[in-house]
This record gives C-alpha cells, sequence and structure tokens, in this order.
C-alpha cells in the first residue's frame, strides 16, 4: 500500500502517524452501499405513493356506504309524507271538481263489489253509521304513482275521504298531518296503508282513525 503523511508535521508526528490508502474496489463498494441504503426501496416507494389514494379511496366508500344509510332511513320519511299531501290534494279535488264518487250508494257490500272489478286489492268499506258517519260511496283515485280506492263518508256536510292502498309500514303506526284547512290521519296495518282526509278538527278525525283501526284489527 501506498505510504501518505500529512505535510507541516514534525519528524516525530511524520514517524508516528500513517494513513494507509483504501483499496478503490472496497471504497466503490463501501459508496454503493451507502447510497443504497439512503435510497428508498421501490416498495417503500410504491407504498408512499399509494398511502393517499388509500385514503381517498377509504373516504369514497365511507361516503358511499353513509349515503346509503342516509337514503335507506330517509326513503320511508320521504315517501310518507309524499303520500299525505297527495291524499290531502286528491281531497281537495274530489270535493272542487264534484266527483265525490265513482258509485254512489250507501250499500257496503255494493261498493266492495264495485271495487273488486277496478283494484287487484279489497278497500275495507266499513260501517261507520254508529259513529255518526254516512257511506256515501267509492272512487278511484291516483295517489303515490297507483291507482287507489277512496271510500266516501259525510257527517254533518263534512266530506271524509277514506284512502286505502297496499303500501305497508310498520304496523300501528300513525301519523297526522294538517294543512290549507284539512285534516289528514294515516296509519298501517300488516298490508294495507289507510288515509283519513277530511275537513274537521284534527282531534275528531284522530279518534275516528282510532276506531278505524280497531274495526281492522279484527
Amino acid at each position: 500500500m501506498e505510504n501518505h503523511t500529512p505535510a507541516g508535521l514534525s519528524p516525530w508526528t511524520r514517524r508516528c502517524l500513517h494513513r494507509y490508502a483504501m483499496p478503490e474496489r472496497a471504497r466503490r463498494e463501501i459508496v454503493a452501499a451507502l447510497a443504497l441504503a439512503a435510497r428508498p426501496s421501490l416498495l417503500q416507494r410504491a407504498r408512499t405513493w399509494r398511502l393517499p389514494w388509500q385514503g381517498i379511496a377509504a373516504g369514497f366508500a365511507a361516503g358511499v356506504s353513509a349515503g346509503v344509510i342516509a337514503i335507506g332511513m330517509q326513503a320511508p320519511a320521504t315517501a310518507t309524507a309524499g303520500m299525505e299531501q297527495e291524499v290531502i290534494s286528491s281531497h281537495v279535488r274530489s270535493l272542487m271538481a264534484h266527483h265525490l264518487s265513482d258509485v254512489s250508494t250507501a250499500d257496503g257490500e255494493r261498493v266492495r263489489s264495485w271495487f273488486s272489478d277496478k283494484l287487484d286489492y279489497a278497500p275495507r268499506v266499513d260501517d261507520l253509521s254508529p259513529l255518526g258517519y254516512a257511506l256515501v260511496g267509492g272512487r278511484l283515485d291516483y295517489v303515490a304513482g297507483r291507482a287507489v280506492g277512496a271510500v266516501v263518508y259525510s257527517r254533518a256536510r263534512h266530506v271524509v275521504n277514506l284512502f286505502a292502498c297496499p303500501l305497508a309500514g310498520r304496523p300501528g303506526e300513525r301519523r297526522s298531518v294538517s294543512g290549507r284547512g284539512y285534516s289528514a290521519v294515516g296509519w298501517t296495518d300488516k298490508s294495507m296503508q289507510y288515509w283519513a282526509v277530511a275537513d274537521v278538527d284534527m282531534d275528531e278525525l284522530e279518534r275516528l282513525a282510532v276506531q278505524l283501526q280497531r274495526l281492522s284489527a279484527r
């Protein structure tokens, strides 16, 4: 090996201090090893590059899931809200157009028979005379995107439209809403949804709804 000593040192220091040059091959191997250690591996760089996209993907998935859950939770409530507004509108139209019934009779069997030829389900036609409500008749209406049956009753010049359609909900659930001078009360059983609409006090309509629920539960 070649012997090198720094300049400017005393003869004694020169004799004690010797530095030997590193072989060129060894120097290159060490330099290459240090450079490799300081540089991220391809796998590390791939992981680093993928992390932001993993976060974005995770956030997108979470957002979609939340949106699906939100939609699953809100759809029934939205459908019900739309239904209650539609039955009030249908009730008002029947009064304005003087089209309360397609079949006008106080005979419940005749009204039921008339509906059987028009609908794929059988609306209830109850005798409400003990409660002070006289049967006027029945008609076809269009609510919530389908044909529904409306059974019409009257009491002291007040008209009650009782809508029935096979839109199932939680059994026993009841909703009430008022608007434009009219009251509407809706409830469901295992297979049907009912809405009673009239221009009467909400308390009176609620009492009627309770009696109708009891009749439908028999």
